[in-house]
C-alpha cells in the first residue's frame, strides 16, 4: 500500500466516526502531501433543516483564517514597496486615531503581529449587518474614542481590530475595495476561484454556502442552525473569507510551493525573503504547541518536533483550522459549520495521520456525550456511564472543562435547571480548582432558590480566585440579604 493510499484510508476511517461521534452538522477536510493535493472530502451536512451533504465544494465562514491572506497581501505591498512594514498607521490612514496618544506611533508590523496594544473587538455586529465597500473606513474611524491596553510593541495581544485597520490600508493604497485586492492578487493566482471575502458572491457561486450551527436543544442535545450569520463588511479582513476544502488545498500550495502558483504578472505569490520575514518570530503567546509564537499573520509552533504555522478560526456557528508544514511539504485545512466542537484535538489527528502515527479514532467530547445522554437517558444515565467510563476507556474522550460549562448552560437554557446543575456538580470533581465552573454552580443554584449552596459555591470561587469581581460582589450580596 502507498502512504498516500494509507492516509487516504486512515482519514476515510476516522472522520466520518467522529461526525457521527460530536453533535456536528458538518465538516469538510482538505490535505496536501509532498505538495500534492491528495484529499478533499465533505461529511455531513451543510444544513440540518434542508439535509444538503457537505462536499469538498461546499464553502464556509473561514473566520479568523482570513486573517492569513491579509498577512499575505501586506507582504505582497511591502515587496512592491507600496508599504513599509515599520511605517506608522496614519502615514497610510490620515484619519486613523485614537484616545490616546501612543496611537500615533503604532506600526503595520505591530498590527501584524498583534502586538499594537490594541484591545479586541469584543461585538461585531453579527446581527446588524453591513454591506457597502464604506462600512470599512467607518469602522477604523469609530476608534477615535478607544484607548489602548498597553504599550505598543510591549507584549503579544490578539486583536482582530488590528485587521480591520490593515484591511482598510490595503484598501487606502491601493485604490481598490479590500475585497477586490484579495481577490485580484491573492484568490485568482492562488487559484481559489470559488473563494471570496464577500457574502453575496459567495451565494452567487456554483456550490452551496454552509449555515452556521449553534448549540441547543431544538432535537435533543445537538446542532441548531443559528438565527445570525456572522457577516459584516467591516470584519471583512479579520473574518469573512468563503473558500472550501479544494481551494484552500490551492492556498496551502500557493504557499508550499509558489512556483506553481504564479502571480498575474509573473511573479511568485511572495518572493522568498518575504516568507522568511512572515514566518519569523515576533512575539511569544504563551499558547503552547503549535500556537507558541507570532509571525507576521501566522502562528508558529512544534509539532513533534517539525515546524508548523497555522491559524485557527471561530466565528458564530462555525470553526476552522489551516495548518501548514512547510519543511515537509504538507498542508491540512478542516472546517465545521458549528462553533461549539473543538477543532485542536481534530487538526492532531489528521496531522498524526500524516505523520505515520497510530490514530485509532478522533478523541470525543466527554462533556457533549454526557450531555447528549443526559437528554435522551436522563441525568443518572449520564452519571452511570461516566463511571463506566473512567473504568473501561478514559483515553478515548476528550475532557474540556468550557464544554462542560457551555453544556450546562444549555441544559440550563432548555428549561433543564436541575440537568445543568447535576452536569456542573460533576464537573467541579473533574475540575476541583475551577473557579469558573463554581461561579456556574453558584449562578445556577441561586436560579433554583438554593441560596445557601449558591453562596457556598461563590465563596468556593473566590477561595479559588481571590481577584474574581463578580464572586466577590455576589458573595457580598448574598451575605447582606441574608
Amino acid at each position: 500500500m502507498s502512504e498516500i493510499q494509507r492516509i487516504v484510508e486512515h482519514l476515510d476511517r476516522i472522520l466520518p466516526q467522529f461526525i457521527q461521534d460530536e453533535p456536528l452538522p458538518g465538516l469538510a477536510v482538505g490535505v496536501v502531501y509532498d505538495h500534492r493535493m491528495i484529499y478533499a472530502k465533505g461529511f455531513g451536512v451543510s444544513d440540518i433543516q434542508s439535509g444538503e451533504a457537505v462536499t469538498e465544494h461546499t464553502l464556509f465562514h473561514m473566520a479568523s483564517v482570513s486573517k492569513t491572506l491579509v498577512a499575505t497581501g501586506m507582504m505582497q505591498l511591502a515587496e512592491e514597496g507600496v508599504i513599509d512594514l515599520d511605517g506608522v498607521v496614519s502615514d497610510y490612514l490620515p484619519y486613523f486615531e485614537m484616545a490616546d496618544d501612543r496611537s500615533r506611533n503604532l506600526t503595520i508590523r505591530q498590527l501584524l503581529s498583534h502586538t499594537s496594544g490594541l484591545p479586541d473587538e469584543d461585538d461585531f455586529a453579527w446581527d446588524r449587518p453591513e454591506y457597502d465597500e464604506g462600512s470599512l473606513e467607518r469602522y477604523v474611524r469609530s476608534m477615535k474614542d478607544c484607548k489602548l491596553q498597553r504599550e505598543p510593541g510591549q507584549a503579544f495581544a490578539y486583536s482582530n481590530i488590528g485587521y480591520e485597520i490593515l484591511g482598510d490600508v490595503i484598501a487606502k493604497v491601493t485604490g481598490l475595495s479590500f475585497e477586490l485586492y484579495m481577490k485580484q492578487k491573492l484568490l485568482e493566482p492562488a487559484s481559489m476561484l470559488n473563494s471570496t471575502f464577500l457574502k453575496e458572491e459567495a451565494a452567487e457561486t456554483d456550490y452551496p454556502l454552509a449555515v452556521p450551527h449553534v448549540l441547543g436543544l431544538q432535537g435533543g442535545y445537538g446542532a441548531e442552525p443559528s438565527s445570525i450569520f456572522p457577516y459584516h463588511r467591516a470584519h471583512a479582513p479579520s473574518s469573512t473569507l468563503y473558500a472550501n476544502a479544494v481551494d484552500m488545498c490551492h492556498y496551502a500550495l500557493a504557499h508550499l510551493s509558489g512556483s506553481s502558483t504564479p502571480r498575474g504578472d509573473g511573479k511568485l505569490l511572495l518572493e522568498a525573503n518575504s516568507y522568511s520575514e512572515m514566518w519569523r518570530r515576533a512575539a511569544s503567546t504563551d499558547y503552547g504547541d503549535i500556537l507558541e509564537d507570532m509571525g507576521l499573520g501566522w502562528f508558529m509552533g512544534l509539532y513533534r518536533g517539525r515546524r508548523v504555522l497555522s491559524h485557527m478560526g471561530r466565528d458564530t456557528g462555525f470553526r476552522s483550522g489551516f495548518m501548514l508544514l512547510p519543511d515537509e511539504g504538507m498542508g491540512v485545512v478542516f472546517m465545521m459549520n458549528a462553533d461549539y466542537v473543538g477543532g485542536k484535538i481534530l487538526g492532531s489527528a489528521i496531522l498524526d495521520v500524516l505523520l505515520g502515527e497510530d490514530v485509532p479514532y478522533v478523541q470525543q467530547s466527554l462533556a457533549h456525550h454526557l450531555s447528549q445522554l443526559t437528554i435522551t437517558s436522563g441525568v443518572d444515565a449520564a452519571f452511570r456511564e461516566y463511571e463506566e467510563i473512567q473504568q473501561s476507556c478514559p483515553e478515548r474522550f476528550l475532557v474540556i472543562e468550557g464544554e462542560f460549562n457551555a453544556g450546562a448552560y444549555t441544559l440550563m437554557a432548555g428549561g433543564w435547571l436541575q440537568e445543568g446543575i447535576r452536569l456542573l456538580e460533576l464537573s467541579v470533581q473533574i475540575f476541583p480548582g475551577s473557579s469558573n465552573l463554581h461561579d456556574s454552580l453558584g449562578e445556577m443554584y441561586l436560579l433554583a432558590g438554593e441560596r445557601a449552596l449558591a453562596l457556598m459555591h461563590y465563596e468556593k470561587s473566590v477561595e479559588l480566585d481571590p481577584e474574581h469581581a463578580e464572586g466577590i460582589r455576589m458573595v457580598n450580596e448574598l451575605l447582606q440579604s441574608n
